[in-house]
């Protein structure tokens, strides 16, 4: 019997996002799909966020409200693109090594 010993290849199919990207994204849809929102979030997105949306407060960390507070993009797609960036950087992966396998050959 042949035993030969290869590492296991593991791909993770799901996105590593951080936990503050929900927080982000409900900022955007509500952008999506209020006008005066949108309106506020683009010119005064310090007092859209303070206010919310239909009753909803949005809990975004110091770190996003920095970023969301930094940028004046001109349109929803500005904002959309540069979200998309700023949480790609943000992005935490944990190196993962193979574990090794024995494979049995007969």
């Amino acid at each position: 019997m042949l035993m030969i010993d290869t590492p296991i290849t593991q791909v993770n199919l799901q996105h590593d996002y951080p936990a503050h990207t929900e927080e982000l994204n409900r900022v955007l849809c509500a952008a999506v799909v209020s006008k005066s929102f949108r309106s506020m979030l683009l010119s005064n997105p310090e007092i859209a966020v303070a206010s919310g949306y239909q009753g909803e407060k949005f809990d975004l960390s110091v770190e996003d409200q920095t970023w969301l507070y930094s940028n004046r993009p001109a349109s929803l797609v500005d904002l959309a693109a540069g979200m998309i960036a700023y949480q790609q950087e943000s992005r935490v992966t944990l190196p993962v090594e193979p574990a090794p396998h024995l494979v049995r050959v007969n």
